[in-house]
């Protein structure tokens, strides 16, 4: 077997293996020599419309010398049009698109026809304006920017170069009916960039326009924002796996009152990239150690988890103490088992569930202990419509001492509120541990008791009663 290279433009290396009677076509794909450092990757297709057809954001993604049933290997070439064979990506052609930590894009695209289409800032010819960076200032020409990204509109602003003719491409353009550049952020519910569909974190959609053709970056929303998939399915993504946001500890004073205090759901939401497992360490000390971690989860396999439960059963898992801060680090795994850096937990605030008690951004706290367990009786246990009926408290409530220990409510411990459904009841004393209450209507009325320590954590409990009308009173009257 011989084996021949020919040598045609860029990026396209022909090879030809022949055999006796068979002709043998082999791809494999290896890594790009991007030689950048970059925050994010950017991967994918873009469509150029019927002239241009494709854009490759990276040369891994090139599709010329790849594959003899895709009509863009023999596209670009003059009629009568040439026959390529394989030729390995980021070869003769390397290129890429980026996106760095503040949120600069760099780098470039390839197309067949157009050849590298340049997002790095150019002072000769300089881009037609820099309106744009009123929505992100850092991105100037002085530091090398000439487009970026909004994380707070998930927008993408500016422009690209078409380096062969200088035309541009406005990269924050309003197309009439159609959606702009955006990038799905890591809060998919909360912030969809195409409502009604799933746009998974870390996807662009939208358009962008250009002189030549306008193009788009997801086929979901080529066609006037309604997808074009069936035709042709392509996408811009950012692939390398990343973490967009991570919170704990996740458990309310609803759950803490229904489950164990010292409960921690620790969470992280993908940025970008594909998820093949995880890994999680927790500890009482910024001390980023598995050795002498109070929990290491171990890698676990899962392309879907966002969520960390403690306690748990892991063996390498202890249980959390009361009134204890904790500092959590996670690192993901992605399709080819490579993990991210580790990303530590930095946000804790005072709107979580554990109010930030210490100040510190960097941990959250479990609670003080148990939180209150709220119990009554009535008497009489059928109540009846205009009679009075008496609620009694057999409550519990914990301390810092004893935090696991139920004690009897007594005193100032235990603050007590009475409520009821019936609009019209007579209730006599409502923060009392009894109290009477008087039912206005025969129906299934709810009585509620809310009771708080004195720590201010609060429970409630409510019972469905049957309010019933009292039997009439028969009197046996002789006949006159």
């Amino acid at each position: 077997m011989v084996r021949i290279k020919f040598g045609l433009k860029r990026g396209a290396a022909l090879v030809v293996f022949f055999g006796v009677g068979l002709v043998l076509l082999t791809a494999f794909v290896f890594g790009a020599k991007t030689g950048l450092a970059a925050t994010s990757t950017v991967r994918g297709l873009a469509w150029w419309g019927d002239t241009y057809r494709y854009v490759y954001f990276n040369c891994l993604d090139d599709i010329v010398g790849d594959r003899l049933d895709v009509s863009e290997n023999l596209y670009s070439l003059p009629e009568p049009r040439g026959f390529h064979f394989y030729s390995e990506p980021c070869t003769d052609l390397i290129h890429g698109v980026y996106i760095s930590l503040d949120n600069k894009l760099s780098g470039e695209a390839w197309n067949q026809t157009m050849d590298l289409i340049s997002f790095n800032a150019t002072t000769s010819p300089p881009a037609p304006g820099y309106d744009f960076n009123v929505h992100c200032p850092t991105c100037t020409l002085a530091n090398g920017c000439m487009a970026c990204y909004n994380e707070t509109d998930q927008k993408v602003y500016g422009w690209a170069r078409v380096v062969k003719d200088g035309s541009w491409i406005r990269l924050d353009s309003s197309i009439p009916s159609t959606p702009a550049v955006k990038i799905q952020s890591w809060d998919t519910a909360d912030n969809p960039v195409l409502p009604g569909t799933d746009i998974p974190p870390g996807d662009f959609i939208g358009t962008a326009s250009s002189p030549l053709s306008n193009l788009s970056f997801n086929c979901e929303t080529e066609i006037n924002g309604t997808s074009n998939c069936a035709m042709r399915n392509y996408k811009v993504y950012i692939s390398n796996l990343q973490i967009g946001h991570l919170s704990a500890p996740n458990w309310t004073y609803t759950q803490a009152c229904s489950g164990p205090a010292r409960t921690a759901v620790l969470k992280w939401y993908k940025k970008s990239g594909q998820q093949t497992a995880y890994e999680i360490v927790v500890n009482n000390s910024e001390t980023l150690s598995t050795s002498t971690a109070v929990c290491w989860s171990g890698k676990k396999t899962s392309a879907v988890a966002g969520q960390y439960i403690l306690p748990n059963s892991d063996p390498t898992c202890g249980e959390l103490a009361y009134n204890t801060n904790y500092y959590w680090w996670i690192r993901l795994y992605d399709e080819n088992d490579n993990p991210t850096e580790w990303y530590q937990y930095t946000t804790n605030s005072g709107t979580d569930t554990d109010g930030n008690s210490d100040g510190n951004s960097k941990t959250f706290t479990t609670y003080r202990h148990e939180f209150p367990s709220p119990y009554f009786t009535w008497d009489p246990y059928e109540p009846e419509v205009a009679s009075s009926t008496l609620f009694t408290s057999n409550s519990f409530y914990y301390t810092d001492g004893s935090p696991s220990t139920p004690q009897s409510c007594f005193g100032p411990n235990c603050l007590y509120l009475w409520t009821t459904t019936d609009a019209g009841a007579i209730i006599s004393r409502a923060t009392n541990s009894t109290t009477s209450i008087i039912f206005k209507k025969a129906t299934g009325t709810t009585v509620t008791l809310r009771l708080t320590d004195i720590n201010n954590y609060v429970c409630s409990t409510s019972s469905l009663i049957m309010i019933n009308y009292g039997l009439p009173i028969w009197h046996e009257i002789k006949a006159e």
